[in-house]
């Protein structure tokens, strides 16, 4: 799979099978069909690189449990067989309901921000409030060196784009993007292409963490810092040789002189450490 054809040919092949898999967990039949056009349009830019560094079956099965509030269960694939392909429901119609709804969410996030600037007018000048507007946020494309998203320097790493959101307070990977709650208390989504909008409601896993393994670092000074689940099933662990057991430092505080990552497949076969040099400071994976 390489362009976008083959996304047309996977959603042709696959959408019977993901719908009716939903449906078989008991999500009612529109939100089923509506998760899986949100969750597939999501991931339409990005495809080449997913189907390239993940498997699809997996972790957009992952994602649409996620998205319909299901039980998270690491690792499975979306189910085969389900159900027959049927030309009268296809997900034509469901696509169109999914990109407008897209719209209809960054139209909502826009006149929320005139509101607010509206807000700001009636108690100070209009200089004022120009002066202090927020500035656009900068989002640069470069590919995620490391297999999950991360977060260090006020800027957050995606897999194919890094977005400057200075003001997270905690995140998760949601969909293809992430969701984050900023200082402020606002729950944002921040989609693969870096669009950052308002989300109605906080995901479950920004309350309930999803439960991690037990994993004991390798190394006699390595501190296990942070675990944070890998798309697709696995676990990645944030290990820091210049820390000890006895000196539980704030994390976003933390100033390493070595930094390593350790990803855990589904099965528990856990991969060599891999020094961090992409970012100096802290670094975090939730």
């Amino acid at each position: 799979m390489a362009d976008g054809s083959d996304f047309e040919h996977y959603l042709a092949a696959r959408w019977p099978d993901l719908v009716g898999g939903l449906e078989d967990e008991g999500v009612p039949a529109d939100d089923a069909r509506l998760a899986v056009a949100e969750t597939l349009l999501a991931s339409r830019r990005s495809w080449s690189r997913r189907v390239r560094d993940e498997q699809v079956d997996v972790s957009l099965w992952a994602e649409l449990r996620e998205r319909t509030d299901l039980p998270a269960r690491p690792g499975e694939e979306a189910p085969h067989g389900v159900r027959r392909s049927d030309p009268a429901d296809g997900p034509d119609p469901w696509l169109a309901r999914a990109e407008a709804a897209r719209a209809v969410r960054r139209r909502r996030s826009t006149r929320r921000g005139f509101l607010a600037c509206a807000c700001l007018l009636v108690l100070a000048t209009g200089w004022a409030w120009w002066a202090a507007r927020p500035e656009p946020r900068e989002v640069v494309r470069e590919d995620n060196p490391l297999p999950l998203i991360w977060y260090a320097e006020g800027r957050l790493h995606l897999q194919e784009v890094v977005v400057d959101i200075p003001d997270i307070d905690e995140f998760v990977a949601w969909g293809s993007g992430a969701a984050a709650t900023l200082r402020s208390g606002e729950v944002v989504g921040i989609d693969a292409d870096g669009d950052v909008h308002q989300l109605d409601r906080r995901p479950a896993t920004l309350i309930v963490p999803p439960g991690q393994p037990y994993y004991l670092p390798i190394g006699e000074y390595d501190v296990l810092v942070q675990s944070a689940p890998v798309p697709g099933g696995g676990w990645a662990h944030l290990l820091d040789s210049s820390r000890r057991a006895s000196v539980q430092d704030d994390v976003r505080q933390s100033e390493s002189g070595r930094r390593a990552l350790v990803v855990c497949t589904a099965d528990d076969v856990c991969g060599e450490p891999r020094t961090i040099v992409e970012a100096d400071g802290s670094i975090r994976l939730r």
